[in-house]
């Protein structure tokens, strides 16, 4: 154990003025001012020329104490408690004594040359854009092991790691602190960053660095066969969305898909990408159309345009009226391989009166056929002009239910 002697005016020193001051009970007769690091022994020595004891008051960051002395080979002796040696800063002393002028003085405590094993770090955002533009930042606190900061300036090590690149630099300590902004480099990934001061380290810390904003791509199609049978599917794809620096943007990327038709109508879809390519699926049309088709990333990013025709699944298909007139029987309607059209190809019918009304009714195929049946509750005898059009084919037929007169 170290033992510290707070000397002045020399207490082994066999002079005329030495004497003279032991005479008063003064070997610190002036302030004094001692260094010592954070944890070591404190032991403050005086002669004991007094029959009483007397006290010591000390004054630090941490409050106040008043210490009792032990007379030790003629000296009083005064051991601080640890809670007062072990934190950094100034800390002054009195002797209380009972006569003549009080010693006093102050002890400035360094933070102790051990350091705490781990760093205390802070980052953040964990998450950046890759290009450089975006930065986390690092903080360090370095400590001793009784957590006061250390001395100003002092040198940390920063290293990170970039992909197959590891960067180290040296940062100094301001204001107990220090920290770095880590930029992002140009490929997304995973940076980690460590810190290091004399034998103490930071734990691994991490920053994802995501993809940056897209940039154009292009779209394609897939599609079984050119016709309108309203029945298959087209399906749109991206390439693979990238980047300014090739990054495969982030999964879960929402692009919009848009379809303009012929007839000045507009279909929407959205996808979500996945490594870097979004599709979404529309149903053929019904009736001949073409189609413009294009997508874009909110704000960031656009497609080409596709031009798309669908030609019609059939030309031609048959009516046959029933002997009351009233009940039409539509197809057996064959598409382009002579199959039959898919259950469900929408009918539409518009029935006319004598006196120009008209009723629009809808109805769909079964079996690759449709029927279009006149109810006497809503059509009473007489004539009416009646068209049907399936997939973009249109005919006329008129009925005449009192007459069952088919023309």
């Amino acid at each position: 154990m170290r033992i510290l002697l707070l000397l002045f005016l020399g207490i082994f020193l066999s002079c005329s003025q030495k004497v003279k001051v032991e005479q008063h009970g003064l070997v610190m007769g002036k302030p004094q001012h001692l260094n010592f690091s954070a944890g070591e022994q404190i032991l403050l020595k005086f002669p004991a020329n007094e029959e009483q004891i007397p006290s010591l008051l000390i004054t630090s960051s941490i409050g106040n104490t008043i210490l009792t002395g032990q007379k030790v080979a003629g000296e009083w002796q005064y051991n601080w408690p640890a809670s007062f040696t072990q934190i950094a800063g100034a800390t002054s002393w009195v002797l209380l004594k009972s006569r003549d002028s009080l010693p006093n003085g102050y002890i400035q405590i360094h933070p102790g040359p051990e350091r705490r094993k781990l760093i205390e770090t802070y980052l953040g955002p964990k998450s950046i854009r890759a290009g450089g533009n975006d930065h986390s930042m690092l903080v360090a606190l370095p400590t001793d092991p009784y957590d006061n900061l250390l001395p100003e300036g002092s040198p940390l090590t920063i290293t990170r790691q970039e992909g197959e690149k590891v960067l180290t630099d040296t940062i100094r300590t301001k204001n107990g602190l220090a920290w770095e902004h880590l930029y992002s480099p140009e490929k997304s990934g995973v940076m980690l960053a460590a810190v290091e001061h004399i034998g103490s380290q930071s734990k691994e810390l991490t920053v994802q660095v995501q993809p940056g904003n897209a940039t154009d791509f292009d779209i394609g199609f897939e599609r079984v066969h050119e016709y309108a049978d309203g029945h298959q599917l087209l399906v749109i794809n991206t390439s693979p969305v990238v980047d300014l620096y090739g990054n495969t943007i982030s999964d879960g990327t929402l692009v919009n898909f848009i379809v303009h038709t012929s007839t000045g109508e507009k279909l929407f879809a959205m996808g979500k990408t996945l490594s870097g390519v979004a599709n979404v699926q529309f149903l053929h049309p019904e009736y001949p159309d073409t189609w413009e088709v294009s997508a874009y990333i909110t704000g960031i990013a656009k497609s080409n345009a596709l031009t798309l025709k669908f030609n019609s699944a059939f030309s031609d298909f048959r009516l046959e009226v029933a002997n009351d007139n009233r009940t039409v029987t539509i197809g057996p309607i064959t598409s382009f391989m002579k199959q039959l059209v898919p259950d469900g190809m929408g009918i539409r019918m518009a029935v006319k009166d004598e006196q120009g009304n008209i009723q629009k009714l809808l109805s769909s195929t079964r079996n690759g056929k449709g029927k279009l049946i006149l109810e006497p509750e809503l059509f009473p005898s007489g004539k009416y002009e009646v068209e049907i059009e399936i997939g973009g084919i249109q005919k006329s037929i008129t009925l005449n239910p009192k007459n069952d007169q088919v023309e």
